[in-house]
């Protein structure tokens, strides 16, 4: 199997598992902020997990952990876990850009460098592999 999508999935389906990926992602970490903040101080008391269990918004982010591994599934069915795993990083610069956006969080110029070279690692790995696909990728654990 080489590095493009197999039979039955078209590149604009697995482009769109990974926008969706990383939605739910992004999604996910500001659901947990925002529960993290209704919940208050947590004390691994009875009353804690209560109150935590109450937020809505946890309920956002279990939910979102339960999209993410669909989306997660869908795309390594179709990838090598190889490319696929290092390009999940993505994740890490939206959450980043999204807490600027939706939480007015600030970023200073360490993470926005850091956040380049995630892109541009991502970048070039896509380059690496596409020089390399040829090379047939083990799709089964018996083969």
């Amino acid at each position: 199997m080489r590095d493009q999508p197999v039979v039955g999935m078209s590149r604009a389906a697995l482009v769109a598992a990974w926008v969706a990926l990383v939605g739910i992602e992004v999604v996910t970490q500001l659901a947990f902020k925002f529960a993290g903040h209704a919940t208050g101080d947590f004390d691994f008391s009875g009353a804690a997990f209560a109150r935590a269990a109450s937020a809505p918004w946890l309920w956002v982010a279990v939910g979102g952990y339960c999209a993410g591994f669909v989306s997660w599934m869908l795309i390594l069915r179709h990838m090598r876990l190889s490319r696929a795993y290092p390009t999940s990083a993505i994740v890490f610069v939206a959450v980043m850009i999204a807490s600027l956006l939706v939480l007015g969080e600030s970023i200073d110029i360490v993470q926005w460098i850091g956040a380049t070279i995630i892109v541009a690692g991502i970048l070039q790995l896509g380059r690496a592999v596409e020089a390399t696909s040829a090379t047939p990728a083990r799709t089964h654990l018996t083969e």
